[in-house]
């Protein structure tokens, strides 16, 4: 086998650091060596001999005490700091979310919506801060388009199963149509006994 690298830390600094070594056993003789304060995560290998793995985790000099205890105290301080991140992230995206459900409840309650529906009869908002009743004159507009879809399929013994389609919910700006382009749809086999 070629050269080995090992992932190391210095338990001095923290640094991140790659030791390289000509072969197993100059890589075994290192580990069994150690360096004081100087951990070894793991090595850094283009294959999965796992005979050679184990060699090299049994070469290692185990960490001495007060090694051990920096080890347990840097383990914790990440934890913690991992804790923090992700309070933070949780943080921003409730904030973001907030002011995304606040912007849709000022927004135009005549702009299009962008609607789910599904075989069983389900029309679901795609945005669940879209707190808008979907109309009565969308409801129909889906559906519509729905039967159109299921006319290009039925052919192939296919019916529409789900579609996502943006649908004015109101007035029609001039030159619109009710349903925007671009509606997707996910077909399925028209069950025997569906005309």
């Amino acid at each position: 086998m070629g050269k080995l690298d090992l992932r190391l830390r210095d338990l001095e600094t923290a640094e991140l650091l790659i030791a390289s070594f000509e072969s197993e056993d100059d890589a075994a003789t290192w580990l069994r060596e150690r360096p004081h304060m100087m951990e070894v995560l793991g090595l850094i290998a283009e294959n999965s001999d796992t005979a050679m793995h184990q060699m090299l985790r049994e070469a290692a000099r185990p960490l001495d005490p007060d090694e051990a205890e920096v080890v347990r105290r840097m383990d914790v301080a990440d934890a913690k700091a991992r804790i923090a991140r992700e309070i933070e992230h949780a943080r921003r995206a409730t904030a973001e979310a907030e002011a995304h459900r606040e912007s849709m409840r000022s927004a135009d309650p005549d702009r299009p919506m962008q609607i789910s529906w599904s075989l069983e009869g389900d029309f679901v908002m795609m945005d669940p801060a879209d707190e808008r009743e979907i109309t009565a004159a969308a409801r129909e507009a889906v559906l519509e388009w729905v039967r159109e879809r299921d006319g290009w399929v039925a052919d192939r013994g296919l019916m529409v199963n789900e579609a996502v389609l943006t649908v004015w919910p109101g007035p029609l700006p001039k030159g619109e149509s009710r349903v925007q382009p671009g509606g997707k749809f996910i077909p399925a086999a028209r069950p025997a006994s569906t005309p």
